[in-house]
């Protein structure tokens, strides 16, 4: 496992990935069975060593990974080989699947959600559940291109560069989770999980904005790089938020988990898609690759007199 990781193009950065999902995983864990937390409100309800261990993991992790990414950008690449790419395509298909779960999740949000009559100013409440809505809108948009992601990597026929505007679709689906979390009355600078949920979508807002440019090819020089330095921190947040709660709803522990921050499961397809992403298709490039860049390079500023 680790010769394969070490293989890749981001090996390092990968393994640091690894270990801190390792450490970070158990010590989350360990706060929601140890009542570190409070299910009804998500603070911290006490000054545990586990908080600032968490947070350092996390942080050092996060750091780390965008340091190596940022000084290697000039050596990593994105593979556009039009090969059959099984684990890939099989990951996009469970990410379109996330989404339509979560999709009747939100189904169920708004249907309880009182909407008021035209003529009076809206709730809190209300403009929440248009937001909700319009981020269901963008989720059925967002988990067709990942069926088309799906499709076209299971067969092989193209690397998907063909679907520019779809490819934006996923950006647009994070910000508008972002933007209903905002919303919240509560502090997410006080609620870990909302804390956590919201560096997780910031990370996923600017890995899928990377992910357009390259496999769209549009500006994709200088974005390959962000794949790795946005992709795995995003990763990570989003397994450290959704593990707990599926091993804990799985031992039939989920009352413990904060009332507002239940299992989303297409972020959980998600870290895994970014992972597939990363390890699989951010390379290194090639002698001949790296060549020509230096050559297209020294070539621009005698043009640029002449």
């Amino acid at each position: 496992m680790k010769e394969k990781i070490m293989n890749s193009g981001f090996g390092i950065g990968s393994l640091i990935f690894v270990a801190a999902v390792i450490l970070a995983l158990p010590l989350r864990i360990y706060q929601y069975v140890g009542k570190v937390l409070e299910p009804v409100t998500g603070f911290f309800a006490e000054n545990h060593w586990s908080i600032y261990a968490l947070y350092a993991v996390l942080v050092l992790a996060i750091v780390s990974i965008w340091v190596l990414a940022a000084l290697k950008r000039k050596e990593l690449d994105y593979s556009y080989e039009t090969v059959k790419r099984p684990a890939f395509g099989a990951l996009s298909g469970l990410v379109a699947a996330g989404l339509i779960i979560d999709l009747f999740s939100c189904m169920n949000t708004i249907s309880s959600a009182p909407l008021n009559s035209a003529g009076y100013t809206p709730s809190p409440e209300v403009t929440s559940a248009y937001v909700t809505m319009a981020q269901m809108a963008v989720s059925l948009l967002c988990a067709v291109y990942f069926v088309v992601l799906c499709i076209t990597s299971l067969i092989g026929k193209t690397s998907g560069a063909n679907f520019r505007l779809l490819s934006l679709t996923p950006v647009l689906w994070s910000m508008l989770r972002m933007v209903s979390r905002f919303m919240r009355t509560i502090s997410y600078v006080r609620v870990s999980e909302l804390l956590f949920e919201m560096i997780m979508l910031v990370f996923m807002i600017m890995f899928f904005m990377a992910f357009a440019q390259c496999n769209s090819k549009v500006n994709e020089d200088d974005c390959k790089w962000k794949l790795a330095a946005y992709g795995l921190p995003a990763a990570l947040m989003a397994l450290v938020t959704s593990v707990p709660r599926l091993i804990l709803g799985l031992v039939g522990s989920a009352d413990i988990i904060y009332s507002q921050s239940v299992l989303e499961f297409s972020d959980l397809a998600i870290a895994l898609f970014i992972i597939a992403t990363v390890f699989t298709r951010v390379t290194v490039k090639t002698e001949s690759v790296a060549e020509s860049d230096n050559t297209a390079a020294e070539e621009t500023p005698s043009e640029t007199e002449e």
